[in-house]
């Protein structure tokens, strides 16, 4: 993990246009502090739903967003990898004997990155970024759906939940990240990733996943849907962005700072990362990149 890499969330990159932060003079900034701004493929994803929007002329701001974040891409700044192919890193490590999972784009996935902003920033959108949108969002309200019909005929998993008070929640997260029902949420995201793994392989895998310092995204998984089943409990639903939200969140764990604008992202965005990832809001006072540069 790089403590001075800062993982912007969306609504920092819309302010980063917004305010006419000039790219090369805040990357100069952040050089000299040996440190850099974040990208990754879920953020691309987000910018790019602003030309499927219904804001007034979302053509012209989707290509600004873009020509902007051409610029960075241009000075080559770290670009996460999504988290689930993170986790599968992370499984690989095991296998491999290797210190750490490979968190950030290498030279073939970078050029793939810089033609596809690049394609964006002219407003095209093609076949690939329309069923890249479309899967997300289909992914996004699946897991809706799913949450929904978790707690069907389970008032009782529903009430052991409700027990849970806020003030307990990271206590309540860190004993069960390394339960039993622990492991059992990690591995039936790994029956998804692998077809024809045996339960049993996947449960072991998890089991030993969680218990590895290094293994960030497993942890964070775990965290995540434990937060999200906690929440729908207790509030009776979830949000319709929670799951991008929670999901944008944790390509932020092989990062020093998670950086948002969003206040409500305050209730969770700490009880998913590890100790090592610091998360940061602006509150809209100061001019982004100054405060940005204030966390280094």
């Amino acid at each position: 993990m790089n403590s001075k890499l800062i993982y912007l969330d969306t609504n920092i990159w819309n302010r980063l246009v917004d305010q006419k932060i000039e790219p090369k003079a805040f990357l100069r900034a952040l050089a000299r502090k040996d440190a850099s701004v974040v990208l990754s493929g879920q953020t691309v994803y987000e910018l790019a739903r602003t030309f499927l929007s219904s804001i007034p002329h979302a053509s012209v701001r989707g290509k600004e967003l873009f020509r902007y974040v051409k610029n960075y891409i241009a000075a080559e700044i770290p670009c996460a990898h999504d988290t689930m192919q993170i986790l599968h890193g992370e499984i690989e490590a095991i296998h491999t004997g290797a210190a750490r999972a490979v968190a950030f784009y290498g030279p073939t996935e970078y050029a793939s990155l810089r033609s596809e902003v690049e394609k964006l920033s002219r407003g095209t959108i093609d076949k690939r970024a329309e069923d890249f949108i479309a899967g997300r969002k289909r992914f996004s309200q699946s897991s809706r759906a799913e949450q929904r019909n978790h707690f069907e005929g389970k008032g009782h998993v529903r009430d052991l939940l409700k027990a849970v008070s806020d003030d307990q929640l990271k206590g309540w997260l860190d004993k069960e990240m390394l339960s039993d029902s622990g492991s059992a949420i990690l591995a039936s995201h790994l029956l998804r990733m692998y077809d024809g793994v045996l339960a049993e392989t996947a449960l072991r895998t998890s089991h030993e996943l969680l218990r590895i310092p290094a293994s960030r995204i497993a942890k964070g998984v775990v965290r995540a849907d434990l937060y999200f089943n906690w929440r729908c409990a207790n509030r009776g639903s979830t949000p319709s962005d929670l799951t991008d939200d929670l999901y944008h969140v944790l390509n932020a764990s092989y990062c020093g700072f998670y950086a948002t604008a969003e206040p409500k992202q305050a209730e969770y965005a700490s009880l998913l990362l590890s100790a090592g990832t610091l998360v940061a809001i602006h509150d809209d006072q100061t001019r982004v990149d100054s405060w940005l540069l204030t966390l280094l």
